[in-house]
């Protein structure tokens, strides 16, 4: 992997803190300084943010920032700014909101814009057309922050897209958590880049939309490495709970058990909620991880394991697994067809090995399943 070190990137020490703490002292201005803040993709993650951050900015700014919404599907931002005026509505709040009709509009409006993509491909393709737009008009200080999980190089190559301006920096800054943790505002964000940008994106993100920050540092491939070393934690241990939930349920001792089980030895979120998600079938995505988002992350994982020289047979398994369940649902019923599935429908894979129904489990479990539990709003 090359390292890449950004423009102008501050050179720290990684630390990590907890809820309501930031990793570097407050930004130095005399006067509370609100920003028009852009958002370019609103999916789960990302529109879960935009929300939080809006909301907190609302309620507990003196000058509250304005926001700029965009997404490819614009009732998907139309939305989003109406779930946040209901939430301000019953909280109290006055903020500016408003929907774009172009990536050039967030551009030009806004002074932090967060972007979060589907694939590198993505990414880049959207650095290099806020790189022509900053050429426009007249040049002022902007923050982009990239929140998707990309490969190192990418993270590098839209640095330097993005820093040929020099009023233009970049903070690449993953998260950690499910939909649902970011619903509730307890995101852990990475962060790397321009050591000032970060001191902004930190106090603007904790804690109205993540819990913690973790510092990485000025390299921005250093952070996008550690979001996929973490990501393959969380898939090897999907993995493992899909053969030890298809063993459970082989040898008599059930799935409800086992599940019960694992609450007590390892009552982490990823470990529950997965666990969770395979007990009652819960394979839709809507609420999730999408199966294809996670075969890209797997390809990253696996070229970089490569490039390093490290097997990493568990990934390799899971990525199997992954195209197997695809294929099983592609072949289901139209009716019975996973329209947003999920990657915790890996199970499925094991199931099939073993002799189960690969997405049902009532055909194979004695006693009623457990209906999914509803999601809090």
């Amino acid at each position: 992997m090359t390292t890449h070190t950004p423009h102008g990137a501050g050179h720290l020490t990684p630390g990590a803190l907890g809820h309501g703490q930031i990793p570097f002292s407050e930004p130095g201005t005399p006067t509370s300084h609100p920003y028009t803040i852009g958002f370019i993709g609103v999916g789960n993650i990302g529109g879960a943010i935009a929300k939080n951050l809006a909301v907190y900015s609302a309620s507990h700014k003196a000058g509250a920032h304005s926001f700029v919404i965009y997404n490819r599907t614009k009732a998907k931002a139309e939305r989003l700014i109406s779930d946040v005026e209901e939430r301000l509505a019953a909280n109290g709040g006055i903020i500016s909101l408003k929907v774009a009709d172009t990536i050039d509009e967030v551009v030009e409006a806004s002074d932090i814009i967060f972007a979060s993509t589907n694939c590198d491909d993505s990414s880049i393709a959207l650095a290099k057309q806020i790189a022509e737009l900053t050429k426009v008009g007249k040049p002022r200080i902007r923050i982009i922050v990239e929140t998707s999980t990309l490969y190192p190089t990418s993270a590098g190559q839209i640095d330097s897209i993005l820093t040929a301006d020099h009023n233009t920096r970049f903070v690449a800054a993953p998260v950690f958590g499910a939909a649902q943790v970011a619903k509730e505002g307890k995101l852990i964000l990475c962060l790397a880049g321009d050591y000032s940008s970060k001191k902004k994106i930190a106090y603007l993100m904790v804690p109205a939309a993540a819990r913690k920050c973790i510092d990485l540092g000025g390299n921005v491939e250093k952070v996008a490495a550690f979001k996929l070393l973490g990501n393959s934690f969380i898939l090897g241990s999907l993995e493992l709970l899909a053969e030890t939930h298809t063993f459970a349920e082989k040898i008599g001792v059930g799935s409800q058990a086992f599940h019960d089980l694992l609450g007590d030895l390892f009552p982490a979120p990823p470990i529950t909620g997965y666990s969770k998600r395979i007990l009652t079938d819960d394979f839709d995505s809507s609420n999730g991880f999408q199966i294809d988002g996670g075969l890209k992350d797997v390809h990253h994982m696996q070229r970089l394991a490569t490039e390093h020289e490290s097997p990493f047979p568990i990934i390799d398994l899971a990525q199997q697994h992954l195209l197997t369940a695809k294929a099983l649902n592609a072949t289901q019923p139209s009716y019975k067809k996973l329209e947003n599935q999920d990657w915790s429908s890996l199970v499925a894979a094991s199931r099939v090995a073993a002799g189960l129904s690969p997405f049902d489990s009532s055909a194979h479990r004695t006693g009623p399943v457990p209906e999914p539990e509803p999601e809090e709003e």
